[in-house]
C-alpha cells in the first residue's frame, strides 16, 4: 500500500523521535562520563574520571552478575521450554486460565515476588537468607512471562507436522523434541535465553530484598548513587556495565547463529 508523501514523512520524524528518546539515556552517560560537571552541553572535557572508578570491586560485582545470570538462564529455559511446549502443543482443562496467571507478574512489580520469597524463607528457611539458590530463584521469577512468550511464539510458528512423522515413523518422543523441535524453535530459545541472561545481569530488586551475601553489579551501582550522587564516576561505571552485557549477548548471539545457520535469515 502506498502511502502519501505527507504521512511518510510524518512516520519518519516520529521514528526518528522515538529512536532519539530511546538513544538519549546511553548519550547523556557517555557525554557525563567525559565531562567535569553534569550539565548540558557539556563545557569541560575530562577523562580523569575513568581512573576514579574501583575496577577489581566493580569488575567482581559484574562477575557475581553474571554468574546469577547464567543459573537463572538455565533455571528459566529448564521451567520455561517444558511449560511452554505444553501450553502450545497439548489441549487440556484449565489451559487459557493458565496462560493468564503465567503472565500477571507483568502486572505486578517484581518488588512483589521478591518480598513474597523473603517473607517465606525469613520464616520457614531463615538459614538461607541470602543464600545463592534463593537469589537465583527469585531472579529467575520476574522473567518467566518474557522467556514463556518467546518461547511459545517460536513453537506457534512452527509446524508440528514434522514432529508427527518423526512419531509415526517410529522415533521416541524425546528424541524427536531433541532432534526436530529444539532446531525448529532455536531462534526463539536462543532471544528466550538472551532475554533471561539480561534480566539476570542487571537484577537489583531480588538480591537486594533477599539480602545477597554478594553485591551484584546495580547494588554496587546504586550504592554509589546514595553515597555520591550522580557522577561522572556513576556513568561510567553504568556504561561499563551496559557495554559488558551487550557484548557477551551479542557474542552469544553470533556463536549460536553459526550453529544453527540458516534459521535466523
Amino acid at each position: 500500500m502506498r502511502l502519501p508523501r505527507g504521512l511518510k514523512i510524518i512516520l519518519n520524524i516520529y521514528a526518528l523521535l522515538l529512536a532519539v528518546i530511546l538513544i538519549w539515556p546511553v548519550l547523556q552517560m557517555i557525554l557525563t562520563s567525559i565531562t567535569s560537571d553534569i550539565v548540558f552541553p557539556p563545557r569541560y572535557l575530562y577523562l580523569d574520571s575513568w581512573k576514579e572508578v574501583l575496577w577489581p570491586t566493580f569488575l567482581e560485582t559484574i562477575r557475581y552478575s553474571f554468574k546469577l545470570a547464567f543459573w537463572s538462564t538455565i533455571l528459566l529455559v529448564a521451567i520455561c521450554l517444558p511449560a511452554a511446549y505444553a501450553m502450545e502443543r497439548r489441549r487440556f482443562a484449565g489451559r487459557d486460565l493458565m496462560s493468564v496467571i503465567i503472565f500477571v507478574p507483568t502486572i505486578f512489580p517484581s518488588i512483589t515476588y521478591a518480598s513474597a520469597i523473603a517473607v517465606y524463607v525469613y520464616m520457614f528457611f531463615n538459614n538461607l537468607r541470602g543464600s545463592f539458590p534463593i537469589i537465583v530463584v527469585a531472579t529467575a521469577m520476574s522473567a518467566i512471562p518474557l522467556v514463556m512468550r518467546s518461547i511459545q511464539s517460536s513453537l506457534s510458528t512452527t509446524d508440528p507436522m514434522y514432529e508427527e512423522a518423526a512419531l509415526v515413523m517410529g522415533a521416541p518422543p524425546l528424541l524427536v523434541f531433541a532432534k526436530v523441535t529444539l532446531p525448529m524453535i532455536a531462534p526463539g530459545l536462543m532471544t528466550a535465553a538472551m532475554i533471561a541472561f539480561t534480566a539476570g545481569s542487571t537484577a537489583f530488586t531480588a538480591p537486594y530484598i533477599l539480602g545477597a551475601t554478594e553485591q551484584t553489579a546495580t547494588m554496587y551501582i546504586y550504592q554509589d548513587t546514595s553515597r555520591l550522587g550522580f557522577t561522572p564516576v556513576l556513568a561510567i561505571e553504568v556504561l561499563v556495565m551496559e557495554a559488558v552485557v551487550l557484548g557477551v549477548v551479542q557474542t552469544l548471539y553470533f556463536v549460536f547463529r553459526k550453529q544453527f545457520r540458516g534459521l535466523f535469515v
